[in-house]
């Protein structure tokens, strides 16, 4: 039964009975959907329960219905905060925060832990206590401006099944879905103008809503933004890419971000093998991806293999794969709402050179799209580095004003622009120079 506008269905201090034990996380049985799934239209809420939230706010985590990339129904959870007292004009505007990778547990979701409505806490960072980076960079910065929060976990991670990773239509649907689900908690105030703000994993996602927005209508995307975005898949297994910046354990982490590539991949195309992308040894590791939170894995594999790609993975990518990994990476379809893409330039998990080439390509619609690289930062940094640039770039979206670009003129080729001292946020202005082929 759908709990449409009511708030909470337990307070958080309330004990939580558990349903299932998976990892460092029993998983509560608020994650747990209804069978069958209730029918209802996505986007609509199946339950929520108020949670912690900084001094001045309230948050929720939330259970509601989405679809994968298929059309399936599928049940997704996730977390809404937003500033005490009534919205300044009627509604708030929405920032929608699509996480970056965690893994393929059950128990890598982000709103499982105690306070999921905080600033951003990096897993590599001293002050980590989980295994997740859980909380929004900037949320101190959002709730002042009087957004509207809102965070959601992407299917299989919390609730149950295979998590579709870097499947596009699953991962933009379960974002779309989270604000409209957010809506119907009538405290939240949220209205149908909203921005998305997306790391990683969740940057690909972000740059894929920019070109595909019908499924999230009625809601308005005014601008995409992409902090070192996944964006660009489909090159990089067709070893397409200059290699970029790596450290010692790059080849591990690499090798574990492909691991969740292929399980995500396999989930929604059955007709893939996982033979054609991994030894039989690899085969042993995929078990691992689909089960562990995506740091625990790669320290796992670093421990384990000497050599991962060599002892992990085939040499080449298949057709059938690199077609199922091209019909998901961004760029190939004219943007309908503004871009905008921070990257560092010392980035060891998102190759800086891959970014650049989804910019060289979704450039060419002459569409807005601004691109700075941040000269310094690492895939850890970039969130904290490049906060003043999007937090301004959100409010001009709003406000209505031209979106800028970096673009150079249509027709020309692409390049990026000369990367910017961290953490300044004013981007530098693209020039017109050939650009590598792909």
């Amino acid at each position: 039964m759908l709990t449409g506008c009511t708030a909470a269905a337990s307070q958080p201090d309330e004990p939580a009975s558990v349903v299932s034990s998976d990892g460092q996380y029993e998983i509560p049985a608020f994650y747990e959907p209804p069978s069958p799934l209730p029918s209802g239209t996505h986007g609509d809420l199946i339950r929520s329960e108020e949670a912690p939230a900084p001094d001045g706010a309230r948050a929720w985590r939330i259970l509601y219905l989405s679809e994968l990339g298929d059309g399936t129904p599928v049940a997704v959870s996730g977390f809404v905060v937003v500033p005490d007292g009534k919205a300044p004009e009627g509604d708030r505007k929405v920032i929608a925060w699509a996480h970056g990778t965690e893994g393929g547990g059950r128990n890598c979701a982000p709103s499982l832990v105690t306070q999921p409505a905080m600033e951003l806490v990096d897993y590599f960072d001293y002050n980590s206590a989980v295994q997740q980076d859980p909380g929004v960079p900037s949320l101190s910065k959002m709730l002042d401006a009087g957004y509207a929060v809102v965070a959601t976990d992407y299917q299989g991670l919390g609730t149950p099944g295979v998590h579709e990773y870097t499947v596009m239509g699953t991962e933009t649907n379960n974002v779309w879905d989270s604000v409209k689900a957010a809506q119907q908690i009538k405290e939240t105030q949220a209205g149908n103008d909203m921005a998305v703000l997306g790391w990683s994993q969740g940057g690909g996602a972000a740059a894929w809503m920019a070109q595909n927005t019908a499924y999230g209508a009625p809601l308005n995307l005014v601008g995409a933004a992409g902090l070192a975005p996944a964006a660009n898949n489909g090159p990089q297994f067709a070893h397409q890419v200059e290699p970029g910046p790596a450290n010692a354990t790059s080849p591990a982490h690499g090798v574990a971000l492909q691991l969740n590539v292929i399980n995500g991949l396999m989930a929604a195309y059955p007709e893939l093998e996982a033979s054609g992308m991994v030894t039989a040894e690899g085969e042993k590791a995929l078990v691992g991806a689909a089960n562990q939170c995506v740091n625990h894995l790669a320290y796992v594999i670093n421990s384990n293999v000497a050599e991962p790609y060599q002892t992990l993975m085939q040499p080449t990518t298949p057709a059938d794969w690199q077609k199922r990994l091209d019909e998901n990476t961004a760029g190939y379809t004219a943007p309908l709402a503004p871009i905008l893409v921070m990257q560092g330039t010392s980035d060891t998990v998102v190759n800086p050179n891959a970014t650049t080439q989804y910019i060289e390509r979704v450039c060419g619609f002459g569409e807005p799209v601004q691109y700075t690289l941040y000269s310094g930062a690492t895939h850890q940094t970039i969130p904290q580095d490049a906060s003043g640039e999007y937090m301004s770039w959100f409010a001009d979206r709003f406000a209505g004003d031209d979106a800028p670009t970096t673009c150079a003129p249509v027709g020309s080729t692409q390049t990026a622009p000369t990367p910017i001292p961290t953490p300044s946020p004013i981007p530098a202005e693209a020039t017109a120079t050939p650009a590598p082929a792909e």
